[in-house]
């Protein structure tokens, strides 16, 4: 039992630092889109998915973390670092 909230632990850190390098991976295009790098109704549309891609990937880094943080994860409480 010791050796598998190793094992998550361990697991979990790799996930945190995979989630803390990708964060911001869309937040420089949408940068650029405020700052009006491409302006009309395709870059509107354009700027909208760019938006909601950025949330989604977000959305799922953040769902992987806590995923094996919660109880049921390995550990009667989750995993805790």
């Amino acid at each position: 039992m010791e050796g598998d909230d190793f094992r998550l632990r361990m697991i979990l850190v790799e996930v945190q630092r995979m989630s803390d390098r990708h964060w911001g991976q869309l937040d420089g295009p949408v940068r650029s889109m405020d700052g009006k790098a491409w302006v009309g109704p395709s870059a509107r549309a354009f700027e909208r998915e760019l938006r909601r891609n950025r949330r989604a990937l977000q959305e799922q880094l953040e769902k992987a973390v806590d995923l094996l943080r919660q109880p049921g994860s390995g550990r009667e409480s989750g995993v805790v670092l």
